[in-house]
């Protein structure tokens, strides 16, 4: 069992360098498309109502494994010879940084509809990377050092989305404009996919030979559609029940109480600055605190233990929410609260893709991984958009203690599992 010195400097290995910055490239188009574009509509003067539509554009980083199979089994024109995982990654990248910056060349008031199709084309893309990205943090390591690969991505991921996209792209508009920014952004970001892909290798792996969808597609479609699950069944179908029950339960109580965290924030009187100095930056360390600490255990003790402790400390710190309501406005119990929040979040996110990326198969990384987290994450997703009508029935105080019991499922079942013959899967 290694020590947690030996854990902590397996953060510095040349492939975890490579990881952070590739979960950084992931992170920055999604950042793009939440506050700053919200922050953009809102000033153009588009509607309310428009805007919320917008966040419909999100869900296609869940859908993400629709598509997966490509990047899995079809191999690019022309790109192929960087290999199947550096040709995906490199096209789907700059294919992102053009339309992010086509997306600042556009008036949103001038053509709202063109400029929504641009965000998704963006989002399509992004999520393309994004199954790249897996693949790769997946591949690129050891079973044994999964922990401190999924830790060191999402710090990345974190980086990108709310360092790089959140904050500094919000400081830049507000002294340049956000077409300028969008622009500035697009270009760093192709420049930035161009600089990491030039130190990265394409990993070793089990490959299939390619098919070719023109030759046999029944034969190309069940094998790269139908065989990834199959494999998945294959290798778990004694406990893929309470594995994907698991899935299901794991994130809840913490995705439930999401969408209702910046109306609770407004509703004690916290200021926009406020919320943005503590929960951004402020929650942006502790997550990345967080996340450090679940690779380190993961490392040293195995992902077992560390799925059950997430589980308990999820809908636990969730509890702190509810202090904070009942003390009302004061600075000091928010502190608390996006500690205890942001830390458990980065612990839990680590857990899960932790968990994922040890039952993938690395013959179908991509397709495998992609299916089961939207298995994971499209039901707590669905849920978690009835939030606001228990607020509007039962006040924030009791949506807090539901958002706490809405925990219990994923401590039962992941105490089923741990428990039964699957754990021996869990450990190196």
């Amino acid at each position: 069992m290694a020590s947690i010195s030996q854990s902590f400097l397996a953060y510095f290995q040349k492939k975890n360098l490579q990881i952070i910055l590739l979960g950084c490239l992931s992170g920055i188009p999604l950042g793009l498309l939440i506050d700053p574009l919200n922050y953009w509509l809102a000033e153009a003067g588009i509607e309310k109502s428009t805007i919320g539509l917008f966040s419909l554009i999100l869900i296609v980083y869940t859908i993400k494994a629709v598509w997966a199979p490509l990047v899995d089994r079809l191999s690019l024109p022309i790109l192929n010879g960087f290999g199947q995982r550096r040709s995906w990654l490199i096209f789907s990248q700059i294919v992102t940084g053009c339309f992010v910056i086509s997306l600042g060349l556009i008036e949103p008031n001038s053509n709202i509809l063109f400029f929504a199709y641009i965000a998704v084309f963006i989002s399509i893309f992004s999520a393309t990377q994004d199954i790249c990205v897996d693949a790769l943090r997946i591949e690129l390591v050891q079973k044994k050092e999964l922990g401190e690969a999924s830790s060191v991505y999402v710090i990345g991921y974190r980086i990108g989305a709310v360092l790089i996209s959140q904050v500094i792209g919000l400081y830049l508009a507000e002294i340049f404009g956000f077409q300028i920014t969008y622009i500035f952004l697009g270009v760093f970001f192709i420049s930035f996919s161009f600089v990491t892909f030039y130190f990265l290798h394409e990993p070793e792996r089990q490959v299939k030979p390619m098919l070719s969808p023109f030759t046999n597609f029944s034969k190309w479609l069940k094998d790269s559609f139908l065989d990834p699950y199959f494999d998945l069944f294959l290798r778990y179908k004694n406990h893929l029940i309470i594995l994907l029950l698991v899935m299901f339960t794991y994130r809840l109580s913490d995705i439930f109480l999401g969408p209702m965290a910046m109306p609770f924030y407004q509703h004690l009187g916290f200021t926009a600055s406020e919320v943005a100095t503590y929960t951004n930056l402020y929650g942006l360390s502790m997550t990345i605190v967080g996340g450090l600490f679940g690779g380190l255990l993961i490392h040293r003790f195995g992902i077992a233990s560390m799925l059950v402790a997430g589980s308990i400390l999820a809908p636990l710190t969730n509890l702190f929410f509810l202090l904070l309501f009942n003390v009302g406005k004061d600075l000091s119990f928010l502190v608390l609260t996006i500690t205890a929040d942001n830390f458990t979040q980065g612990f839990v996110v680590v857990v899960v893709i932790s968990l994922l990326s040890s039952v993938v198969s690395k013959t179908y990384t991509a397709t495998q991984y992609a299916g089961l987290f939207l298995l994971g994450t499209l039901p707590s997703r669905l849920i978690s958009s009835s939030s606001g009508f228990i607020v509007d029935s039962y006040g924030f105080g009791e949506f807090f203690v539901i958002c706490a019991l809405c925990g219990i499922p994923a401590i039962i079942f992941t105490t089923l599992l741990v428990n039964s013959s699957f754990k021996l899967s869990l450990k190196d």
